[in-house]
């Protein structure tokens, strides 16, 4: 059996940051109320640091938390992903879009991963105007939940990008537990 993937704490941070812009203070604190273990007294304490790495799992639990409390579901954690990633890199992406599309962004996906996650593999099978086809493997630890917030930190990339009217479609994997997925996005630049 693999071992499951980390992720740097910034994750975490942005994601409740986003929480509350999005849903109030008191529901961040109902979410962090509801963290049990190691995670909720790191999270609660302020010991999680952006700079650290942490158990796959541990994301899981915060986005589990995240739904019971404002009754979402997949699709609400795809669209907080995608504000926490626009918010993030707002003024980074002017920068970059100026020398940049969409399309080559996306391409360079793994490099930038590197950097949130600590390993797994990015292939793009497929990727032209408007959208991308792309292959995860060793995702070790991921679960639905998870994949939809990775989804939609890649719609926050493209929105930042110009991009608007953004579909994903998993047509491989994506379910708890599964380390695989497939996908295809598409948009239309602004």
């Amino acid at each position: 059996m693999s071992a499951e993937r980390k992720l740097k704490g910034i994750n975490f941070l942005g994601t409740l940051k986003t929480l509350g812009k999005q849903h109030g203070g008191e529901v961040r604190q109902r979410v962090e109320k509801r963290l049990s273990g190691e995670l909720g007294e790191s999270v609660r304490h302020g010991a999680l640091l952006a700079s650290g790495w942490y158990p796959a799992g541990w994301y899981g639990n915060l986005l589990d938390a995240i739904v019971a409390e404002t009754r979402g579901d997949a699709g609400s954690v795809r669209l907080l992903s995608r504000a926490a990633v626009a918010a993030d890199f707002k003024t980074l992406f002017k920068v970059v879009r100026l020398f940049m599309t969409a399309q080559v962004a996306l391409q360079q996906s793994m490099r930038v991963s590197r950097r949130y996650i600590d390993g797994g593999e990015i292939e793009v099978v497929s990727a032209g105007d408007g959208h991308i086809h792309y292959r995860f493997r060793e995702y070790h630890g991921y679960t639905r939940l998870m994949w939809w917030d990775f989804i939609g930190g890649i719609e926050g990339v493209l929105s930042n990008l110009g991009a608007e009217d953004m579909t994903a479609r998993v047509i491989a994997g994506g379910e708890d537990g599964d380390a695989h997925m497939e996908v295809v996005l598409r948009w239309r630049d602004r």
